[in-house]
């Protein structure tokens, strides 16, 4: 009985537990709307860029320089809509994931990882 007892207080805990961003690989980032102060759409001479500008991660975030990261589009139209899809994905409280080669974004993930 006492370890079904304990089951119920802890199983929860660690069903819902968050994942620690400290356990992430250096070049893996899951970003919120706390994160990310503005999207920006840039014109370069070859292609289109949607710039998130991020902060810091928590506790160093204070009085900390935002770091631009950025998707390379082929189109205006295509970083129209990206930036807008990931604006409103950004205010239902939801993340997604992003992998990066310095300050270019490879990939986007949805979420959070597994």
């Amino acid at each position: 009985m006492k370890g079904f007892v304990g089951l119920c207080f802890f199983l929860p805990g660690i069903i819902f537990a968050e994942i620690n961003p400290w356990n992430l690989r250096p070049d893996v980032r899951i970003l919120t709307r706390k994160e990310v102060s503005h999207i920006v759409m840039e014109k370069r001479a070859d292609h289109f860029r949607v710039t998130l500008l991020v902060c810091e991660r928590f506790p160093y975030n204070y009085k900390a320089l935002s770091h631009p990261f950025f998707f390379r589009m082929e189109d205006e139209k295509k970083a129209m809509e990206l930036a807008n899809q990931m604006d409103k994905f950004l205010d239902t409280g939801k993340s997604f994931t992003i992998t990066l080669n310095g300050s270019e974004i490879q990939t986007l993930v949805w979420g959070e990882p597994d």
